[in-house]
């Protein structure tokens, strides 16, 4: 178990390390629109804490949860099929599936840029603790339902991966409106 936590942990560390760099970005980029039903990166980045704040009310549940579960002295092993969990979670990252959001995970675009960036560090800041609490394995001792995708239940660990596959799902999505943007440029 100490790979996964060390998996889960190098995703967080890597993708709020990439998500911090947009907000060094230019204005101009922050709030380009290639056309009005579209997200700008402010919106983005603004949708990215929204939905960790969401998936974060279940994982500090769960870590609760499983720290009460725990057994002192018990290691917990991975099923030999464990792996397979995070291999789905992974077609997260991409545009294979489509998805609405829920109106409460839609973002205003007004929030201030500093407001979201601290809140995204703390949100960083409780995974990288939840993860501290479980090193043990005893994230697999709780399992949610994830209805993205069709995922099923997910065990902590799964559940903190998802939401890194869902910061890179829209990494992907910004690196987009920035070639857009720079194309957008290049005609002028």
């Amino acid at each position: 178990m100490r790979n996964v936590v060390q998996f889960v942990r190098e995703a967080l560390v890597n993708n709020f390390r990439e998500l911090d760099r947009w907000f060094q970005l230019d204005e101009d980029l922050l709030h380009f629109k290639p056309s009005p039903e579209q997200w700008n990166i402010r919106e983005v980045l603004e949708h990215i804490s929204l939905t960790n704040y969401f998936l974060l009310l279940i994982i500090n549940k769960g870590t609760r949860r499983a720290l009460a579960r725990k057994l002192d002295g018990l290691i917990l092993m991975a099923p030999h099929d464990y792996e397979e969990k995070f291999r789905q979670i992974e077609t997260v990252s991409s545009k294979s599936f489509g998805w609405v959001n829920p109106e409460h995970l839609e973002p205003t675009g007004i929030r201030d840029m500093e407001e979201v960036r601290a809140l995204l560090k703390q949100q960083f800041a409780q995974c990288m603790y939840n993860l501290s609490l479980l090193k043990n394995g005893e994230g697999r001792l709780v399992k949610t339902m994830m209805t993205v995708n069709d995922l099923g239940k997910l065990d902590i660990y799964q559940y903190i991966y998802f939401l890194t596959r869902h910061i890179a799902r829209h990494q992907s999505q910004m690196l987009e409106l920035r070639e857009q943007f720079e194309d957008s440029e290049v005609l002028i």
